[in-house]
């Protein structure tokens, strides 16, 4: 039977499943591997059950060993959440915190939240993670981020969503794209028209492409580029135009190095929200963070410096074009 005093073990194990090899394990727990082996027999004795498997490339949890790993994952965040908590007594809870943002989000989130973190909250290491969306959920789903801007996205049974907003998709392109498409654009307006986009794994151009063969025509994806900077550069270039969220671009369209295209017949939404994993969503640390990033984004929107409005329950949203 698992006692208090063998709770020193759980940390072993998880260093041990990291590593998935005694050696490295011994190296980084600062022991020998004859200690480890060891200690490794300790737990699973007390547990009377085998929690490793091992192999020729080294080791790795059996089922009831990844059981155990879920667990110590949760004690670890009550370890944190004890330490923020009893922190906050003195000011700002302590920890550490990692956010990805989208690159369209990131253009007009990242600094304003920044600064908000280190006014409200100074003892919070913020982390903040520029990826595309694909790659976000990917990160959250493994807990290597704590939170995710996600598009188009509900809640399940890993991942608990907040919706924040909604804002409109534009095409996005430079002054000579700008002069010789119509003020305000149909999906048949597309046609030929070469476009930049990340690359498919994301999720991007499903509902365009779905309303657009169904008006016979087909998209001229030119250049798909997963790098959110490079791809507006190539914008500015005159290489293609693309479908984006205004709130992306604001410094080019300000400078009037960008031009936005209303899209209509039909028009196309996303909705932005917050994801969290449902194991975490009850952590006094990240619950403090999350009341400044809604803070912010409220602010950003109300202030215009966020062209989108407040999440309110519509009906059909369009899949995320380009994110």
């Amino acid at each position: 039977m698992l006692k208090s005093k063998d709770i020193a073990l759980l940390n072993d194990f998880a260093v041990l499943c990291e590593v998935g090899n005694m050696t490295r394990a011994a190296q980084a727990l600062n022991t020998t591997q004859s200690a480890v082996t060891q200690r490794m027999q300790r737990l699973e004795s007390a547990l009377n059950t085998s929690l490793m498997k091992r192999h020729s490339r080294g080791v790795e949890p059996t089922e009831q060993g990844k059981i155990l790993l879920s667990y110590i994952s949760r004690l670890n965040l009550l370890i944190g959440d004890a330490v923020a908590e009893i922190s906050s007594w003195e000011g700002s809870p302590v920890g550490a915190v990692s956010i990805g943002l989208p690159p369209s989000v990131s253009a007009v989130l990242t600094t304003p939240l920044i600064f908000a973190v280190k006014n409200v909250l100074p003892g919070v290491e913020l982390t903040v993670a520029e990826a595309f969306s694909g790659y976000l959920e990917g990160w959250l789903e493994t807990g290597e981020i704590d939170f995710a801007f996600v598009f188009n996205r509900d809640s399940n049974q890993q991942i608990e969503v907040t919706h924040l907003l909604h804002e409109d998709l534009y095409l996005i392109c430079n002054l000579e794209f700008y002069n010789r498409l119509p003020a305000e654009l149909k999906v048949k307006d597309l046609d030929g028209l070469p476009l930049i986009a990340p690359s498919r794994r994301h999720g991007l151009r499903t509902e365009v492409q779905k309303e657009a063969s169904n008006q016979g025509i087909s998209l001229n994806i030119v250049l798909e580029i997963d790098a959110g900077h490079q791809l507006i550069r190539q914008i500015e270039l005159g290489l293609g135009a693309a479908i984006l969220a205004r709130s992306s671009v604001m410094p080019e369209l300000a400078a009037e190095t960008l031009f936005s295209k209303r899209i209509v017949s039909p028009s196309f939404t996303r909705t932005v929200s917050l994801a969290v994993q449902r194991k975490k969503a009850e952590s006094y640390l990240l619950s403090r963070v999350e009341e400044v990033i809604l803070k912010v984004v409220n602010e950003l929107i109300e202030t215009g410096q966020w062209p989108a409005e407040i999440y309110e329950p519509v009906g059909k949203i369009g899949t995320e074009l380009l994110t």
